[in-house]
């Protein structure tokens, strides 16, 4: 069989399987991460333990590193209910931000926040080295976008043949 033949067949095995899904599974909620232009970048399904996902960076003063632990909120709402840094500097918590607040490890903890968003806006720059931990992995957020700067993250209910073609790179 030749290398296309070969292609052509689980190209077709997939189209199918995701047609099946798509018929007999229920939808699921999924981070979808978009660049500026609104193209999908990446689609990640939520799984229920938590955190659903964190984004990371190196704080562009600071440099010490930053997180943002989400999960999904009421109404697809994506929420922040926790916060990791070390040091202060712009953007960084520094008053009453609700929550509780403890020193671990060195760093300023935040948990119990409920801060809730339709949709998170980022711009992902090689100095702060954005990243997104996600179901175990962690993804370069620049790689994702696949060359722009603007990540826009939002959580929505998907069918499984959706998941399906994008863990195939089929976005």
């Amino acid at each position: 069989m030749t290398r296309a033949a070969r292609r052509a067949g689980l190209i077709a095995a997939a189209v199918a399987l995701a047609a099946a899904a798509a018929l007999f599974l229920p939808r699921r909620d999924c981070l979808i991460v978009r660049t500026g232009s609104g193209r999908i970048a990446a689609l990640f399904p939520l799984a229920e333990e938590e955190p659903a996902f964190v984004i990371s960076w190196l704080h562009s003063v600071t440099k010490e590193p930053c997180a943002e632990y989400y999960r999904r909120g009421g109404s697809g709402a994506i929420e922040l209910y926790r916060t990791v840094f070390k040091g202060l500097g712009a953007g960084l918590p520094f008053g009453d931000e609700g929550g509780t607040v403890s020193l671990q490890d060195g760093a300023i903890v935040i948990d119990g926040l409920k801060r809730t968003f339709p949709r998170i806006i980022l711009v992902a720059l090689p100095l702060t080295e954005h990243r997104l931990t996600i179901g175990g992995w962690e993804h370069d957020i620049l790689g994702l976008l696949g060359g722009g700067h603007r990540a826009v993250f939002s959580i929505e209910r998907k069918s499984p043949g959706r998941v399906l073609l994008a863990r195939a790179g089929r976005r």
